[in-house]
C-alpha cells in the first residue's frame, strides 16, 4: 500500500518578519507553527538558505504568569531531502523542529526561540501556547441508562433505553449514559458532544458490556469500559472521516485484527488505559506469525495521545503516528512485528514510558521517516528481535532508554548518526557479538543514510555498553572495521567520548533475563546503588534535568526513583 503523504495540517500559523541576509549562506525564517498535546508542545519553523547547516535555535519556556525562564533542549536542524522509493521523490524539508516535554496540562506557556546563524540571519520569536487538558467527564449533564433491546424507555433506572439507537436520538452534550450488562452488536455512534461536553457511553459496572464492532462517527464523544468481542468482523473500533477529541478508556479488544483504527483526518484522540489482545501468533517464526493487524493504527493522523494501555498479539502496538503525537507508559508485549511502528510520521512524535518485551522484530521502526525529529525517551526494550528497523531515517533523539537483546543490539547503527542520543544503556544479554554491527543493506536506496562518519547530524555521546565476553565490542564500515573496546571506536568514529564499559551483572540490582534467546517476562531493570551507571549520563534541559546525585544515571531508572508504570492504571 502507498503510505507516502506530502502535507501536514499545521494548527496555529504565525505570519514571521524574514530576516535579512547578507550572505549567501545566511538563514531566512518562514513559516511558524506550533501545536501541543496535553505534556508538550510542538514547534516548526520554516527556513530558507543556512546550506551549511550551523544555524541554531535555542529555546526558553516558562508558564505564562511566571518570571521564571527554563532552558529546554534546542530544536533540530532538520534538511530532509531522502525519499523512500526512488521513483517518487518526496517534498524536501528545510526547517528547524523541535518538542517541549512533560509539561503540564491545560497550561499556557511562553516558548522563545532565539536563532542564529553565523553567516547572517537572526530572530527572537516568543509565542504562547496552551496545552491541551487531559479529557474529564462532563459534570452539569444527565445520567442516563440503557440496557440492550429494540427501542423504548425514557432513560431512568427503573426505565431504561431499550437498545442503543433509543438512547443516541435522545443523547445530549454532556449526557453520561450508562450501559448496562448485554450484548450490543456492533453500533455506530454519531452523536456529537462539545468542547469539554462530551456524550459519554460508559458501562454501568454491573457486567460486560459487549459489543462485536464499533465504528465512531462523532466527536467530543467518550466511549470508557466497554468490551469489544470478535465475532465476523476483523475490525473493533474503527473511526469514520473528521473525527476530533474522542477518548477510548478503559475498554477490553480481543481477538480484532486490527483493534483500533482512525483515520488520517482523526485529530486529538486520548487511547488510554484499553487491553488489546490481537489475533495473532509472536510464537511462530519470524514474519509466520503475521505483519499486519495492528493495536492502534493511528493511521497517519496528528495530535493524539496513546498512553498507559495492554498490547499484545498484534503486529505492531502503536503505528503510523504523523506529527505531534504522544505515546507512553505502554506496556507492549509478545507482538509479531514491531512493538512501536512511527513509519512515515513526520516531526515530533514522542515516545517515552513504554515497556517494550518479546517484540519478534524490532522495538521501534524507522521505515522511512518523512522527517525528524522523534524522541524516544526512557523505554525499556528486551527481546530476541532486534531494537531498531532502521530504513531511511532523520533527526532523532535517544535519551535514557534501555535496550537488552541477545546478541547484537543492531547491524545497522550507523544510522544512529542522525540522531542526539544520551544516557542509553545498551545491553548484551549473552555477550555474544559485537554489540553495535554496522553494515549496508543489500537494497541501499531503503537505507539511507547509508554514511559510516560523524556529519552535522550527529550528537552521541554517555551511553553505556555492556557486549560482555565478545572478544569483538564494534564492528563498524560494512565489516571492514573492527574493534575490542570502547576507547579506539570513540578515537576512530568521533562519537562516544564520554560512553562508559559497563557489565549487566554489576549494574542491575536484579537480572532475571535469560542467558538464551527466549520469551522474556516483562520487568523493571532498575540500577544498583554505586554501579558505573549511576551518575555517568550528561543532563538535558527539559528532558533529563530532574536527577538524583552529581548527574542522571544511565538507562531507564533513576536509582532511589519511582518505578513508572506500564500498561492500565487502576482507578
Amino acid at each position: 500500500m502507498n503510505r507516502a503523504r506530502y502535507f501536514c495540517y499545521p494548527l496555529v500559523v504565525l505570519c514571521v518578519q524574514t530576516c535579512v541576509c547578507a550572505a549567501q549562506d545566511a538563514c531566512t525564517s518562514g513559516e511558524l507553527r506550533t501545536d501541543s498535546t496535553p505534556h508538550s508542545i510542538s514547534v516548526e519553523w520554516d527556513l530558507t538558505g543556512d546550506i551549511d547547516h550551523d544555524a541554531t535555535c535555542k529555546v526558553q519556556y516558562r508558564q505564562q504568569g511566571s518570571d521564571k525562564w527554563l532552558d529546554a533542549l534546542p530544536l533540530f536542524r532538520v534538511d530532509y531531502q531522502w525519499w523512500y522509493h526512488t521513483e517518487r521523490a518526496e517534498k524536501a524539508l528545510n526547517m528547524f523542529a523541535g518538542s517541549l516535554m512533560f509539561l503540564e496540562p491545560d497550561r499556557a506557556y511562553e516558548v522563545r526561540l532565539d536563532l542564529s546563524d553565523p553567516d547572517g540571519g537572526t530572530q527572537t520569536k516568543t509565542v504562547t501556547v496552551a496545552t491541551r487538558p487531559i479529557p474529564k467527564l462532563p459534570q452539569d449533564g444527565r445520567t442516563l441508562h440503557v440496557v440492550p433491546g429494540a427501542g423504548g424507555g425514557s432513560g431512568g433506572r427503573d426505565d431504561p433505553f431499550q437498545g442503543l439507537a433509543a438512547a443516541q436520538d435522545a443523547a445530549k452534550p454532556g449526557d453520561i449514559l450508562l450501559l448496562h450488562k448485554g450484548d450490543y452488536g456492533t453500533f455506530v455512534f454519531e452523536k456529537s458532544g462539545e468542547p469539554s461536553k462530551y456524550v459519554v457511553w460508559k458501562s454501568a459496572g454491573d457486567d460486560d458490556v459487549v459489543f462485536s464492532g464499533i465504528r465512531v462517527n462523532a466527536s467530543h464523544l467518550w466511549l470508557e469500559g466497554l468490551h469489544l468481542q470478535r465475532k465476523d468482523e476483523p475490525n473493533g473500533l474503527r473511526a469514520s472521516d473528521k473525527t476530533t477529541d474522542v477518548v477510548v478508556q478503559g475498554c477490553r479488544f480481543d481477538g480484532f485484527h486490527y483493534s483500533i483504527t482512525l483515520k488520517p483526518t482523526s485529530r486529538y484522540w486520548h487511547i488510554a488505559d484499553n487491553v488489546i489482545v490481537g489475533d495473532n501468533d509472536p510464537n511462530l517464526p519470524t514474519n509466520e506469525g503475521g505483519i499486519s493487524g495492528e493495536g492502534v493504527e493511528l493511521n497517519h493522523s496528528s495530535g493524539h495521545v496513546v498512553a498507559y494501555n495492554s498490547i499484545s498479539r498484534v503486529a505492531d502496538g502503536v503505528s503510523y503516528p504523523e506529527r505531534n503525537v504522544d505515546i507512553y507508559g505502554n506496556e507492549i508485549f509478545d507482538v509479531s512485528d514491531d512493538g512501536l511502528e512511527p513509519d512515515y510520521g513526520f516531526a515530533n512524535v514522542r515516545m517515552w514510558g513504554n515497556r517494550i518485551t518479546n517484540a519478534k522484530n524490532y522495538a521501534v521502526s524507522f521505515q522511512p521517516m518523512k522527517c525528524g525529529p522523534w524522541y524516544f525517551v526512557r523505554n525499556v526494550c528486551v527481546g530476541t528481535g532486534g531494537i531498531f528497523k532502521f530504513r531511511v531515517q532523520d533527526r532523532f533523539a535517544l535519551i535514557n532508554n534501555t535496550f537488552v537483546k541477545w546478541g547484537s543490539i543492531g547491524d545497522r547503527m550507523h544510522h544512529i548518526l542522525t540522531s542526539y542520543s544520551r544516557n542509553n544503556l545498551y545491553i548484551s544479554a549473552d555477550g555474544k557479538g559485537p554489540i553495535w554491527a554496522a553494515y549496508d543493506c543489500n537494497q541501499p536506496q531503503y537505507c539511507l543514510p547509508n554514511n559510516y562518519d560523524r556529519t552535522w547530524m550527529t550528537d552521541v555521546d554517555y551511553d553505556g555498553f555492556d557486549w560482555g565476553n565478545s572478544p569483538e565490542a564494534f564492528r563498524w564500515d560494512n565489516h571492514r572495521k573492527r574493534f575490542n573496546d570502547l576507547t579506539t571506536f570513540a578515537a576512530a568514529v568521533g562519537i562516544e567520548q564520554h560512553g562508559v564499559r559497563v557489565r549487566k551483572e554489576e549494574i542491575f540490582e536484579k537480572w532475571e533475563i535469560p542467558s538464551v534467546p527466549s520469551r522474556v517476562v516483562p520487568q523493571h531493570l532498575p540500577l544498583k546503588a554505586g554501579c558505573r551507571a549511576v551518575d555517568a549520563g550528561n543532563v538535558l534541559p527539559n528532558l533529563c534535568d530532574d536527577f538524583v546525585g552529581k548527574a542522571p544515571d544511565l538507562g531507564a531508572y533513576e536509582l532511589g526513583g519511582e518505578m513508572p508504570h506500564y500498561g492500565p492504571r487502576q482507578k
